[in-house]
């Protein structure tokens, strides 16, 4: 599975590398953060911060951090790498879609990193060129490879700002 992630992170990365040299011209870097509620084997309260191009008005890439709280009494976070896309839906509304990989960090004694598919979904809000609002649901899969049963996967719900350049 590891094996299979990283060749899908490094795919995605020499595919956007070849879109940026293409519409350098016409991509967007943006930078957001939020918070929200995550699900751990717990609720919990989240943040996040991340980064990112968008090379059209449909795809781009987008590097995040999430502090998903608290998992078996101690902090996990994950640093994820994903592609987006964007469906306009109005004027100013697009869904939005994100996959790509999450690397999960628990600091739970005798728990491991874990890499897994970070999947994404939500609603976007253009407030202007360069301002916008986020709703989105994101599973990072499973937290640790210490099997910890069904509730030992991470999910976030979070209301984000971003701002373009």
């Amino acid at each position: 599975m590891k094996k299979l992630l990283m060749a899908a992170a490094l795919s995605t990365l020499f595919i956007a590398g070849s879109a940026s040299a293409q519409v350098s011209q016409g991509s967007q870097m943006y930078i957001g953060a939020g918070a929200g509620a995550s699900k751990t084997d717990t609720k919990e309260t989240s943040w996040k911060v991340y980064g990112g191009v968008q090379f059209n008005p449909i795809w781009g890439l987008e590097l995040g951090y999430t502090d998903l709280g608290k998992f078996r009494g101690s902090d996990i976070n994950s640093w994820s790498l994903a592609g987006t896309a964007k469906l306009p839906l109005a004027e100013k509304w697009a869904l939005l879609g994100k996959l790509g990989a999450a690397w999960n960090r628990p600091s739970v004694a005798g728990a491991n990193k874990h890499t897994d598919v970070l999947l994404g979904i939500g609603l976007g809000y253009s407030m202007n060129k360069n301002l916008g609002l986020r709703l989105e649901y994101e599973d990072f899969g499973k937290l640790t490879d210490v099997n910890a049963g069904n509730d030992s996967k991470g999910r976030n719900l979070a209301l984000s700002v971003t701002y373009a350049f």
